[in-house]
């Protein structure tokens, strides 16, 4: 059965510190939802009170409609009747059994053809040849793909993935994500995938859910947070530089003189601002009304040149990204689509 997950109120303190304030958040069945937040930013604790390994301070859950914590009803149903799967960044194998017996032992004792379905999940995720062997005999990308298949081996209603791509290298997160994805889609289940690598919700997600000192401030799909981010913390996940602080002056941001357009901007800003902007929607095109600047470095990055200027009465570097090697001095125009303007007090605060 698909899952549907339905949050509402949650709160939770962690050693008399409050990990997550007040957090709501719906998932339609069959949804992948990625978690993302900073070290700390309460994405774990949230899994973890999903899955029944904590119990919430306050608010509800409920997967399917049935409610599964709710402190002040005193309800609380254990891991396992919650019909979950379940894979960890450490893959959480046994070492003393074979993949195949890792996978079978998952499956219920009173289902039929135990083994015959484990080689079945193997073989869906890639790792059918490595039945027999045991899991420090793999590579950490087969050994979570064996994780993935004994999670599904429950027949879960709810996927839940606590950064499992964290520990492998570059080429192995980019196969599994796409393994992941479709295992994932063929099996029909909803699934609720934390991390804090950005490639994950580009690639994985339908909606991208964004926890900030343990508080929910954007849900949305990837091209949603992508065009408009909530907080200087999303457009920094969505690739943005800031905050450059400046006075506001119509629709956009005085820096060393020069007026910034930003298409968009928080609501309720008055006199002064914090400016973000993605280095490729910097340029220096030499236009007369541009902001002046001065190279202090370039770096060659896949096809293009990464360079940082120096602007008049900017405290940091505004980074563009140039096709040939840049001039020592130029004008650098920036592009509205590209710009943010957030309150520089809620810029400090979001800060890494």
């Amino acid at each position: 059965m698909n899952a549907s997950v339905k949050i509402e109120g949650l709160s939770k303190s962690l050693g008399g510190h409050a990990v997550l304030h007040d957090v709501n958040l719906d998932m339609a069945p069959g949804e992948f939802v990625v978690l993302i937040g900073a070290s700390g930013s309460g994405k774990t604790t949230l899994l973890r009170l999903v899955g029944g390994l904590e119990r919430a301070d306050a608010g509800r859950i409920e997967i399917d409609g049935n409610c599964v914590d709710a402190p002040a009803e005193r309800r609380f149903v254990v891991p396992e009747r919650r019909g979950l799967g379940m894979v960890f960044q450490e893959y959480a194998l046994w070492p003393h059994l074979s993949c195949l017996e890792n996978v079978t032992a998952a499956i219920p004792r009173g289902e039929k053809r135990r083994e015959e379905r484990a080689r079945e999940l193997l073989e869906s995720v890639g790792v059918a040849h490595a039945a027999g062997k045991r899991p420090h005999q793999l590579s950490g990308g087969q050994q979570q793909r064996v994780g993935l298949a004994r999670a599904l081996a429950v027949r879960p209603r709810l996927l839940l993935l606590d950064e499992p791509l964290s520990s492998l290298d570059v080429d192995t997160r980019d196969q599994l994500r796409m393994e992941i994805r479709r295992v994932v889609r063929e099996a029909g289940v909803a699934a609720l995938f934390v991390s804090h690598d950005p490639a994950d919700a580009w690639r994985l997600a339908d909606r991208v859910a964004v926890l900030e000192g343990g508080r929910l401030v954007q849900f949305d799909t990837p091209e949603a947070l992508y065009r408009a981010p909530a907080t200087p913390g999303v457009a920094r996940f969505t690739g943005a530089q800031g905050g450059f602080e400046g006075d506001l002056r119509g629709p956009g941001i005085v820096l060393a003189g020069v007026d910034v357009a930003a298409h968009h901007r928080q609501s309720g800003l008055n006199g002064h601002g914090a400016l973000y902007v993605r280095p490729q929607g910097v340029r220096a095109n030499g236009a007369a009304d541009g902001l002046p600047a001065e190279c202090l470095h370039a770096v060659f990055e896949a096809g293009r040149y990464r360079v940082y200027w120096r602007v008049p009465g900017v405290d940091q570097p505004l980074v563009s990204l140039e096709d040939a090697p840049p001039s020592a001095q130029a004008r650098l125009r920036i592009e509205p689509e590209q710009a943010f303007i957030f309150a520089p007090a809620l810029a400090r605060r979001t800060t890494d």
